[in-house]
């Protein structure tokens, strides 16, 4: 609802061309076609490529524990592996990003009342139909709305820095190192979800 009004707003008022704000801009529509990539570039991106898994499969497990415990179910983190692994096979066909469990979407979706798989699902099919037919109508979406919609939904998050000095009570070392790999992953969840 929120992005359909902010868009609505955006395109009625001329928000970018009148007042400057910043807008998403251009959407192309649909997929790219599938493609091989070349294997002559896999030696210059080999330590990128696996610095990015090791950081992706931690974040990714931690994003499941959160889940777990909040929602008291196990980890099967082999399964996890293995999803992740067979996604990001799949989508290097399609020049698409490294997958990841991304803690702003999965805050998103846990906000919403989402709390089983199936809410992937959904949101799957929602986004195919936005990419598919309706992208060029996203193009007036302000950036605001969006940040605006991640940071409500990350509060929660946001509001443990207080659980600072409950670390601190027991190192003071555990809580500094604990803050600022909370602060370096919120910051980094967020700018790339707006972007």
């Amino acid at each position: 609802m929120k992005v359909i009004l902010g868009t609505l707003i955006s395109y009625s008022l001329k928000l970018r061309d009148q007042h400057g704000v910043s807008i998403v801009g251009r959407v192309k529509r649909g997929l790219p076609p599938p493609a091989v990539s070349a294997f002559t570039n896999i030696s210059p991106l080999l330590i990128s490529a696996i610095t990015i898994t090791v950081v992706s499969l931690c974040l990714n497990i931690s994003v499941t524990k959160m889940f777990a415990r909040k929602y008291d179910y196990k980890v099967r983190s082999n399964q996890e592996l293995l999803a992740y692994g067979l996604g990001n096979i799949s989508s290097s066909f399609f020049q698409c990003y490294p997958s990841s469990g991304s803690l702003s979407r999965s805050m998103v979706q846990g906000e919403s009342g989402g709390k089983t798989s199936l809410i992937g699902g959904f949101s799957s099919v929602i986004l195919a139909a936005v990419i598919l037919v309706l992208s060029p109508l996203l193009e007036s979406l302000p950036m605001p709305c969006l940040a605006g919609i991640i940071i409500v939904n990350l509060k929660g998050l946001l509001l443990k820095v207080t659980d600072f000095t409950y670390y601190y009570r027991i190192s003071m070392m555990e809580a500094v190192s604990r803050m600022s790999n909370s602060e370096t992953s919120y910051h980094s969840n967020i700018s790339f979800s707006i972007q």
